[in-house]
């Protein structure tokens, strides 16, 4: 590998470390088996042991198309107030394997209080809601995007580069 392959690496992947560590909501993108009905949200995130978990309302259609089992598309995307260039904002999305945690157990209780303590005091008004639901995002495969001409397929739960994409074919 050459020099300057090495140092975009490192890049990138000091890049995408830095869009994990600092960015608290996920996108959610699903839809109906027709692709007629288009649902879209958003959710703070908790990631543990590079699983994400997500605590939302069914009345998100969005979270009801998750709990029938849908395809989803996930991204994580920079804030545009702290994005170098608005036209390249650092991206990751992705496709992953999705499963609820059931209410009563010990790892539901945990993860709700990991998210309250994460993300503020409206996690011990809503835990109880019974439209809300407790779900683990395990990641699969996916694309990030750093910059103009930079954007690499990764795979795993750790988001591991795997090859660049290339606009040449």
């Amino acid at each position: 590998m050459a020099l300057d392959d090495e140092k975009a690496l490192s890049l990138v992947t000091a890049k995408r470390d830095a869009l994990l560590q600092q960015v608290r909501t996920l996108q959610i993108s699903t839809s109906s088996d027709s692709g007629d009905n288009i649902e879209w949200g958003v959710a703070p995130y908790i990631r543990r042991n590079n699983v994400f978990y997500i605590y939302v309302s069914e009345l998100g259609g969005h979270v009801r198309f998750m709990l029938d089992k849908r395809p989803v598309l996930f991204s994580i995307i920079e804030d545009e107030i702290v994005a170098t260039n608005i036209w390249a904002r650092i991206r990751l999305k992705f496709t992953a394997e999705v499963s609820e945690i059931k209410r009563g157990g010990a790892e539901f209780n945990t993860l709700c209080d990991e998210i309250a303590s994460h993300h503020g005091p409206v996690m011990t008004v809503i835990r109880e809601f019974s439209d809300f639901h407790l779900f683990a995002i395990n990641p699969k495969k996916g694309v990030i995007v750093t910059g103009f001409g930079s954007a690499f397929n990764v795979i795993g739960n750790d988001f591991r580069l795997e090859s660049r994409l290339s606009s040449n074919g």
